[in-house]
């Protein structure tokens, strides 16, 4: 009886054999995935073969006034070599958006083999100092080439002040419609005093105070100074507080009225 019941309880400590598909299923989710990892990986791999996906045109699009759009695909057509999925395009839009003549660039694969560049180039509205240019915004850039553009202000200042006298050029524009006078030059220098020249000759001195009443004071006082002299005005000093000063070319003589 004691031999029966040793027997009936090794029966009951020896472990239950496992079915041969619980080994099986981990090995084949293993196997799976395994075999996804590395197709993937050769997918990849094959994506990057520019051979396999080349990029077989480069089209660049805006109204380009100033860039030159051959020498742009010229330089762009080497850095599509990588085909179109190993092209980097955050790199080609980084030196592009570098080029000064370049305002706005955005650089995008078309399927399945090409590259579209869309280029808005910079607006020069005014010169400024030198080389430099200002856009609408009055945001200062410079050339890499000299450039000459015909009918642009030529505005200069201290540096930071681009926008300042950008806008104060435009100002003193609209004061002086009145007239039918254009202004070709506004300057202000280190002292914060402003100096203006219109597109007939005229220079005007304004200072540093009040310069736009200064210029209203003008288009009031024009045709008096215009009947009060026997030749070309030359220069309008505004500085003063109750008059004007007139400089005429003919008789190189000054003569100060009051407003």
């Amino acid at each position: 009886m004691a031999v029966k019941r040793k027997m009936q309880a090794r029966r009951r400590q020896k472990p239950a054999r496992k079915p041969l598909g619980h080994w099986l299923r981990p090995a084949f989710v293993v196997l799976v995935m395994s075999g996804s990892i590395a197709g993937l990986v050769f997918m990849l791999e094959w994506m990057k073969d520019p051979h396999a996906w080349p990029v077989k045109t480069v089209q660049i699009e805006g109204d380009l006034q100033y860039l030159d759009r051959a020498a742009l695909q010229e330089f762009l057509v080497p850095m599509s070599d990588e085909g179109f999925f190993g092209v980097q395009v955050a790199r080609i839009q980084s030196l592009l958006q570098a080029r000064p003549w370049v305002e706005r660039v955005s650089v995008r694969r078309v399927w399945p083999n090409r590259l579209q560049i869309n280029i808005r180039e910079q607006q020069p509205v005014a010169r400024w100092g030198e080389t430099g240019f200002l856009n609408p915004r009055g945001e200062l850039f410079h050339p890499q080439v000299a450039v000459k553009i015909e009918g642009l202000p030529q505005l200069a200042g201290p540096k930071g002040h681009e926008q300042r006298v950008l806008s104060m050029f435009a100002q003193i524009r609209k004061s002086l419609q009145p007239l039918q006078l254009g202004v070709v030059r506004v300057q202000l220098d280190a002292r914060r005093a402003w100096h203006v020249q219109l597109d007939n000759g005229l220079k005007m001195e304004l200072g540093r105070r009040n310069p736009l009443q200064r210029v209203a004071r003008f288009v009031y006082a024009y045709p008096a100074i215009l009947a009060a002299g026997s030749g070309r005005v030359v220069s309008v000093d505004l500085r003063y507080s109750n008059g004007v000063a007139v400089h005429w070319q003919s008789i190189g003589k000054q003569a100060k009225r009051t407003g």
